[in-house]
């Protein structure tokens, strides 16, 4: 009986709601004090006028920030509903502001001014330039239209294939461009940094330039030996082929390295705001 009602208690959706309830009251407040903030700094008259409303919305701000700051850092005890919330409003917060910046940024300056160019700039975008040639610009701006119906097309009860050819679209031109970016950023760039004297010559013999310039041969060298696999790496070529893995592990772990140094900077970026923002821990 007993077990039959902690399955019973374990399986009640009554948690679901009251964490659901947190994280909104919680996303709630901190909206409201964004509000707050962007209305005092827009209105910077009565900031000035007013300095203790404004540093009354500054230090609530900042005990927002700690307290989901700390939420975050609570998962290194273990996972428990303050983290679960903190996430929920980063990663809500986050999709909200990438779908504001992006409505205002793509959909209303390239489709809605190309169609409607006098409407958006009479109420959304006073700012926005006019163009010269309204009936092309109106033209063009229908293909995306209709290739962003077919694409929400997807969400209707029949015909979702219908959104299988805008996908197929977005995905052979970003192919597209992603390749030809890539081959000029990178594969160019590494066949020009090859491509250069072995002996370095900078008003006398550069020691360090021609060390520099004979092992980025090596490495290209040895590397390429490791993914020919057209012969056996045995002998000369799986000596070489060895040292090109040498290579490719150094320039992971530097990889790597980079990755956790940024990582590591943004965790200080948290602590001084927690020490000297917060707590005024200096």
């Amino acid at each position: 009986m007993n077990a039959s009602n902690t399955d019973s208690n374990r399986n009640s959706p009554a948690p679901r709601y009251t964490l659901l309830w947190i994280s909104l009251v919680v996303l709630s407040g901190s909206l409201l004090v964004l509000r707050a903030a962007m209305a005092a700094q827009g209105d910077g008259g009565a900031a000035a006028a007013d300095p203790a409303a404004q540093s009354l919305w500054t230090t609530v701000g900042i005990w927002t920030a700690a307290i989901l700051t700390i939420g975050v850092f609570s998962f290194l005890y273990r996972d428990n509903p303050l983290y679960k919330v903190c996430e929920s409003v980063l990663i809500g917060v986050s999709a909200a502001y990438w779908m504001v910046n992006g409505f205002w940024t793509s959909l209303v300056p390239q489709l809605f001014g190309k169609l409607m160019p006098g409407l958006v700039r009479e109420y959304a975008l006073p700012s926005m330039p006019v163009s010269t040639t309204p009936g092309l610009d109106f033209a063009l701006a229908c293909v995306p239209l209709i290739l962003g119906i077919m694409l929400v097309w997807r969400l209707a009860p029949k015909g979702g294939w219908i959104s299988v050819w805008p996908i197929a679209m977005i995905i052979g031109v970003t192919a597209g461009l992603k390749l030809v970016s890539s081959i000029e950023s990178d594969f160019m760039a590494q066949l020009g940094a090859t491509m250069r004297p072995l002996v370095v010559m900078n008003g006398g013999f550069d020691f360090w330039g021609t060390m520099a310039a004979l092992v980025g041969v090596v490495g290209v060298l040895t590397v390429l030996t490791y993914f020919f696999f057209s012969v056996e790496h045995k002998g000369a070529v799986g000596k070489t082929a060895r040292v090109g893995v040498w290579f490719l592990m150094i320039t992971f772990g530097s990889a790597f390295g980079l990755t956790v140094m940024g990582r590591i900077t943004l965790l200080a970026q948290r602590f001084e705001f927690l020490f000297k923002d917060w707590l005024h821990i200096s």
